[in-house]
């Protein structure tokens, strides 16, 4: 204590780095109200600071941050460039504590803000005192033997801080070296309890009585609060009269006669303190041994605040963990209330209370849905009912339910007792609660509520979250589930709609096949007539006829071919739609296939000066189909070709390809719209379909062919351009022979 009053008893000379005549007054009151004895000199500029440094000794520098063309830093570089090891204390007032903290990092000794320049005289004593230590220190080296045992302690307890996260463990292992490498009476660590009381948690192992001190309140800290809050070391060598009556008497009660208490502070954030007791003497703590406990004291702080980062990380991660495991739970069901019941179960579980509500809210009506409880001996409130109007929170707009979202009691017998809580309080045995709601499209479903029955529990910040956070998760879990029994009663109901339209479609369809079959049928008998008659009367076997009478026959012959084509079509087409059409496949020579169709157009295209081609690729060998129906095709194809090509070409082309067959069907005729291409292949559509129509036909031709090409597993495709004639391509699978021949 006097070995830190001798350090500043002389009178200092310090240096002001400042350019308000005002913040400098200001420094000096606060200096000479601490009866602090010193001289100074102010520099307003760099070249200033440079050259008082140069030329002058200081006991110390007290510097803003900001001055005209420099700052802080560059007087600390100026400082360190001089040679001079003395503090560098950063006064400023427009840096916040962060920054000003990055300043200490950089080099700087401590700082003070300007709205707190009580703290001045303080700081300033404190860094005097630490660069006094420094030089003591550093004087000290040859007592080499006494500091190698001094780091050897402070690296065995950091060593034994790092071995292990528990942080009970690493202030018990503190206090047990402390006591041995300083042969104490005792050693305790102090900490601040939930009231921000400071109990003592940890005794050195080796301390008398140490089982009736665990948990007390210290003592002394209430007269040294606002000494270690400032980081200060209280050192107390013996209990004379200089030392308060108020802390000798409590120091008496424990039989304490030297002392010293360490702040446990990391970045201005109190954590406990070291205290160490002399009881059965009076003791003259050396700088060793201060600087011993203050190490350890520094190395505590940083050790208790990484082990309180890491559980906040363990308990985010935990709490992330438990929110994933509910979401996934609930996610995967579609069952409202099991929903309800595995919410219940895993937020009991995770919360670790003694029982869990889910309950509902309706217009008159609060109702308990679910229920989890700890154990079967806890009071059970499954599907009991209460008048909404008991419920305070649940009837006005501004409660904290409503408005931030949770209800929050860690003593439910302290709110006012309705005939409700009182139930719950003495019947249920109902201790602390916290609820929150449950809103699915913003309408209140309900809510969430944990509850005690064995102790009181005030639920932290990140628990009330955590919870908030599962009932979000519950809302969208009830909305989704909801919304699937909606869409399965939908779903159930459109598909019996769709049964009946199907009955009644099918029932059509098969009255209009049967329709058309009949109607077919009936048409070509009367139409064989015709057909036949016409044909003997052409002959002219019964007698020679004039012009105007073959000329009527012939047409007459030529209405009923086509009148029949348009019959044998539709008998086609019928068949195919009642699924009763059957396909013959055999293996075929396209070379065959190919000279049919040249033999039945190439006279006929001659007739109409149009030229016909016929390109067969080489690979193109053999296909598989029905024979009957490919040269339907083909000849379908080819007639329209003919009918819709007045001059050019015609030609067949025959391709193979690793899976396909492609029969292709080349004209130069009119052409097809690009919008008309699809559908030409619906029944009864022709392009030309006004009344003067200049090319006759059924309208049956390809959408038979395509029907036919689908039949084989195939399909009939178009390309074409209007006045630019249209290639229609036949596409059927290749035989599984051709496939294996290509493969090899």
């Amino acid at each position: 204590m006097q070995r830190q009053e001798l350090s500043i008893a002389a009178q200092l000379h310090l240096l002001i780095v400042e350019d308000v005549k005002a913040d400098v007054d200001l420094m000096i009151l606060a200096l000479e109200s601490a009866q602090i004895a010193f001289t100074y000199d102010i520099a307003k500029s760099q070249s200033e600071c440079q050259h008082l440094l140069q030329t002058q000794t200081y006991n110390a520098i007290l510097a803003d941050y900001r001055l005209p063309q420099f700052t802080a830093y560059q007087v600390l570089q100026i400082l360190q460039a001089s040679g001079h090891e003395i503090p560098l204390i950063l006064v400023t007032g427009s840096l916040g504590e962060e920054a000003a903290v990055d300043c200490i990092k950089a080099g700087m000794t401590d700082y003070v803000m300007k709205e707190r320049l009580f703290r001045l005289p303080v700081v300033l004593k404190r860094s005097l005192q630490e660069f006094e230590l420094r030089r003591q220190q550093q004087q000290a080296a040859a007592h080499t033997q006494l500091q190698a045992q001094q780091q050897a302690i402070i690296n065995h307890i950091v060593h034994a801080m790092r071995e292990t996260l528990v942080l009970d463990e690493v202030l018990q292992i503190t206090a047990d070296m402390l006591h041995q490498a300083l042969g104490l009476s005792r050693c305790l660590i102090s900490q601040p309890n939930s009231q921000a009381q400071m109990g003592v948690y940890h005794i050195s192992a080796a301390t008398r009585e140490r089982e009736r001190l665990l948990g007390h309140e210290c003592s002394l800290y209430p007269f040294y609060k606002d000494k270690l809050l400032q980081g200060e070391m209280v050192i107390v060598r013996d209990m004379d009269e200089n030392v308060p009556m108020a802390v000798r008497d409590a120091a008496g009660e424990c039989n304490i006669r030297a002392l010293i208490i360490a702040p446990l502070l990391y970045r201005q954030s109190f954590l406990g303190g070291i205290i160490l007791h002399q009881c059965d003497r009076e003791r003259d703590w050396t700088e060793q041994e201060i600087s011993l406990v203050r190490a350890i004291s520094d190395q505590c702080a940083i050790a208790i605040h990484q082990v309180q980062l890491f559980s906040q990380v363990q308990q985010q991660l935990h709490r992330q963990q438990t929110l994933n495991q509910i979401s996934q739970a609930l996610n995967s069901i579609l069952d409202p209330d099991f929903i309800l019941q595995e919410i219940v179960r895993l937020t009991g579980e995770c919360f670790d209370v003694d029982r869990l509500l889910i309950f509902s809210v309706d217009t008159d009506l609060v109702q308990i849905l679910k229920e989890w409880r700890a154990n079967e001996r806890i009071y059970s409130m499954l599907n009991l009912q209460f008048p909404k109007s008991e419920w305070v929170d649940l009837i006005d707009p501004d409660s904290d339910f409503y408005c931030r979202r949770y209800f929050h009691a860690p003593d439910y017998s302290q709110l006012p007792l309705t005939r409700i809580r009182q139930m719950q309080v003495e019947q249920a045995s109902t201790r602390s609660v916290l609820s929150v709601p449950i809103f699915i499209r913003d309408r209140l479903f309900g809510g969430l509520s944990l509850q005690t029955t064995n102790t009181y529990r005030t639920f932290t910040h990140e628990e009330i979250y955590l919870l908030q956070q599962i009932a979000d998760q519950a809302a969208i879990a009830l909305y989704n589930a909801q919304s699937y029994e909606r869409l399965e009663e939908l779903v159930q109901q459109r598909t019996q709609e769709l049964e009946a339209e199907k009955l009644v479609s099918e029932t059509a369809n098969r009255a209009k096949s049967e329709f058309l079959s009949n109607i077919s049928h009936e048409l070509r008998t009367p139409l064989t007539g015709i057909l036949g008659f016409s044909g003997v009367l052409m002959e002219q076997i019964f007698g020679s006829l004039n012009a105007k009478q073959k000329q009527y026959i012939e047409c007459i012959h030529t209405s009923g071919k086509h009148l029949l084509d348009l019959i044998n079509d539709l008998l086609d087409l019928t068949k195919i739609e009642a699924g009763k059409e059957e396909l013959t496949p055999e293996t075929l020579s396209i070379e065959d296939i190919a000279q049919a169709c040249l033999s039945l157009f190439q006279e006929r295209c001659r007739q109409r000066g149009l030229e016909f081609h016929l390109a067969i690729a080489p690979e193109a060998i053999t296909c598989t189909a029905d024979r009957r129906r490919l040269n339907q095709i083909l000849v379908n194809l080819l007639s329209n070709a003919l009918k819709f090509t007045d001059t050019g070409s015609i030609t067949l082309r025959i391709e193979q390809t690793s899976q396909q067959i492609l029969f292709s069907v080349i004209d130069t005729g009119i052409g097809i719209a690009i919008e008309d291409c699809e559908e030409i292949f619906q029944p009864f559509h022709q392009v030309d379909s006004g009344l003067n129509r200049k090319y006759e036909g059924t309208g049956l031709g390809l959408a038979l062919s395509r029907r036919l090409a689908q039949l084989h597993g195939g399909d009939i495709t178009v390309r074409s351009e209007l006045g630019h004639g249209s290639c229609f391509t036949l596409c059927l699978p290749g035989s599984r022979e051709q496939g294996a021949e290509k493969e090899s």
